[in-house]
């Protein structure tokens, strides 16, 4: 009875083995689609349960740790960043002055402050000379220099991949043990300037986003590679420093003969990492565990500081500042400025009991754990009802669950929950449901509701995973394209009817072809207008830089059929393209009568303003800055900083002039000049920026757009402008 009950369920039984397998070959190889996917669902589900509050903090804060930051209002206060480094010299010493245990400043002094050339006398801590109004000028650096030296300083370095060397990385390495496994070397570093260097007590390295597919500061490696040595991070530089310690210790492990990092010794402390060298940076949702205090409070004495605020303190200098690009995304914050991410990992260094562990011998534990789950359910669930199945599922759940919440709470271990839980949800799923007859109503509804919208290729896709596309409105990040044919309405004045229908019919066809081979979509024909989109209905992760690609092909699509065009009678077809990238709803809309699958929103709409404005500027493309920062590869043409009729958004507009590798010296050079006179014309330096356009209509006569900058520079450079003029041209007309 029972064999016949295994008999009768074999497909069911071979199924969840070949998943089960399957799970397990994506565990065990790296860099697969599976695994990736299984990856990003794993850190989600971290995030969610920090952001729930299963973070760790301190019981004792000790030492605090006080973030002095250069926000928005201390720029507006105290300057522009970057500041002179007398000034930067300044706030080190009203910081040092309070007599805090050490200070970080994880900002970096790549280059020397120019010095005036007059003659000068210098002391050890500064050189000084007379300027026209008899007032002293410093040399800043040296003062910088000084301030560092006096107090406790941490400095911070960069790496990079791109092979460019910037000064000297500092001598605090160690060499890489043989054989071992580093997911991340770099190529290439910028330091601060030597003088500083010298100065400091202990540097590190200030990346705190390495390597992530999703973007989020989640893990920190302790160290990293260079030229086979290893380098500290600025938070186990400061933790090292803090406790006055003059070494650190790689503590190497192995599995199988393979060598990994277990973790570092740090004044008698084990701290243990990955098999990588990182550790997971102990955010925790529920508390905020950071006084910080705005630099201008303290360059000014305000906000109620108290003298005896820092005593005792480690105290790090960052920004805050949307403008100097140092927010990176959290599980507990999408713009957590980098230094608090240092601030951060450098309390789990002091405190490693709140570090939550990611030992190598996990995937074992998890890899064994899968292989008795899926034996024991494909041994049990042949012999159940449907509604024993569910129930037994659910508990199998429960039971998974709470074994991992118990290895995270009480043994600070962090182990992978989705697989397991994806494999009862599939072995459990594929017993109990099998409902065919809702998977073909789904399949004819896709291809009734598409055929005409999108690739056949598509079509096919969506059939194969018809629950992949949802017919109900939905929000998502897309890209739209309108392309319209400029002076098409006096074309067609001038031709019979027929003739004009053929016309419109060939353009629309090629049209659609080119749009089609770049996984687009098709919204809708308005005359001899094309809407497209793209990121529905299926998703296409590289939507913004599809969508440029279909605009350069309709642009060649243009040349390469100009002849066949030619035909009927007319000068060779020139299209306008706009293209915008946000959030948009997508969607089958419509009435009772009448419905279709398309995109609403107000990112549709700029589109469709910024593609009227390619005749203002005489381009056949224009892209919003949205688009432009989606297209690696592709270089563009600043077009301007518009805002458009009925809309107070502020828009940057480019055109898309091709793939860098495509370009010839010829149109790289002259691309190069006029985004130098457009630099020169937002900063008002109208002299300059005339020079340059008037350059650029020598080298290129037809060039209108260099002739219009030329009218606008003649305009204001004789107009009084307000201290916040930005270069926005407001236009007046859709």
């Amino acid at each position: 009875m029972i064999w016949q009950k295994y008999r009768e369920h074999t497909p069911e039984i071979l199924i969840g083995l070949l998943f089960s397998a399957l799970l397990v070959f994506a565990l065990v190889s790296s860099s697969n689609p599976i695994e990736n996917v299984l990856d990003r669902a794993e850190m989600a589900l971290y995030d969610l349960r920090i952001r729930l509050g299963e973070g760790f903090t301190p019981a004792e804060q000790e030492p605090p740790i006080i973030i002095v930051d250069i926000d928005e209002l201390s720029q507006k206060r105290e300057g522009r960043w970057p500041w002179p480094r007398d000034r930067v010299a300044e706030l080190v010493k009203r910081i040092g002055a309070q007599e805090p245990t050490l200070i970080v400043l994880d900002v970096l002094f790549g280059e020397t402050e120019p010095i005036p050339l007059l003659p000068t006398s210098c002391t050890a801590d500064f050189c000084s000379t007379s300027s026209a109004n008899n007032l002293p000028i410093t040399d800043a650096d040296r003062q910088l220099a000084a301030a560092i030296a006096q107090y406790d300083v941490a400095t911070g370095f960069l790496f990079h991949q791109e092979y460019l060397v910037n000064g000297t990385l500092p001598v605090s390495q160690k060499q890489i043990p043989e054989d071992m496994i580093n997911t991340w070397e770099a190529t290439g570093y910028s330091t601060s300037v030597p003088l500083l260097q010298q100065a400091s007590k202990a540097e590190g390295y200030m990346n705190t986003l390495l390597a992530t597919d999703d973007g989020i500061a989640r893990r920190i490696p302790l160290f990293l590679q260079y030229d086979s040595y290893l380098y500290p991070s600025l938070a186990l530089a400061a933790a090292q420093r803090y406790q006055l310690e003059e070494d650190w210790q790689v503590q190497p492990g192995s599995i199988g003969g393979q060598p990994f990092y277990a973790g570092i010794t740090l004044k008698g402390n084990f701290i243990p990492t990955n098999e990588t060298g990182e550790i997971l940076i102990p955010y925790d949702a529920d508390t905020d565990p950071f006084k910080t205090i705005k630099a201008t409070d303290i360059m000014r004495n305000s906000g109620g500081l108290k003298p005896n605020t820092m005593e005792g303190a480690i105290v790090m200098i960052g920004t805050s500042s949307l403008l100097l690009g140092d927010l990176k995304s959290t599980p507990v914050r999408a713009d957590m400025p980098g230094v608090v991410i240092h601030a951060h990992a450098l309390q789990g260094l002091l405190h490693p009991d709140i570090l939550l562990r990611e030992p190598a011998w996990g995937l074992t534990l998890e890899l064994v754990g899968l292989v008795v789950l899926s034996a024991l359910m494909l041994a049990v669930f042949p012999l159940c009802g449907p509604r024993s199945l569910l129930l037994m599922g659910l508990g199998l759940a429960l039971v998974i669950v709470a074994a991992n919440a118990w290895m995270w709470h009480y043994q600070h271990v962090r182990l992978d929950l989705i697989p397991s839980l994806l494999l009862i949800l599939f072995i459990t799923g594929w017993f109990v449901i099998y409902d065919l007859l809702h998977e073909n109503r789904d399949r004819k509804r896709l291809q009734h509701l598409f055929g005409q919208y999108v690739p056949p290729e598509h079509i096919q896709q969506m059939l194969a995973k018809p629950k992949a596309v949802s017919f109900t409105g939905e929000k998502r990040e897309m890209t739209v394209l309108f392309a319209d044919l400029h002076n098409f309405t006096s074309i067609a004045e001038r031709m019979d009817t027929q003739a004009l229908k053929n016309l419109l019919n060939r353009y629309l066809n090629a049209a659609t072809e080119v749009i089609f081979q770049h996984n687009g979509t098709i919204d809708k024909y308005i005359g001899d207008m094309v809407m497209a989109f793209w990121n529905a209905p299926l998703r296409e992760p590289l939507h913004a830089r599809q969508t440029v690609l279909a605009a350069l092909g309709l642009r060649q699509m243009l040349v390469e059929r100009a002849d066949e065009f030619r035909q009927f009678g007319i000068t060779p077809l020139q299209l306008g393209i706009g293209i915008n990238t946000g959030d948009m709803n997508v969607g089958d809309m419509g009435s009772d009568h009448r419905r279709a699958y398309t995109v609403l929103g107000d990112a549709v709409n700029l589109a469709a303003r910024i593609e009227s404005l390619t005749r203002f500027y005489a381009v056949d493309i224009l892209v919003s800055e949205h688009t432009r920062r989606q297209c690696k590869g592709i270089v563009f043409r600043t077009i301007d900083r518009v805002q458009v009729k009925g809309k107070h958004e502020t828009v940057l507009l480019f055109q898309p002039l091709g793939f860098s590798t495509d370009l010839s010296p010829q149109a790289q050079d002259l691309w190069k000049l006029h985004e130098r006179a457009m630099h020169y014309y937002w900063n008002r330096e109208w002299s300059r920026a005339a020079k340059l356009f008037a350059q650029l209509l020598i080298r290129s006569p037809h060039d209108p757009l260099a002739e219009l900058y030329l009218r606008r520079i003649a305009q204001l450079e004789h107009s009084p402008l307000p201290k916040d003029w930005d270069g926005v041209y407001a236009h007046q007309h859709k």
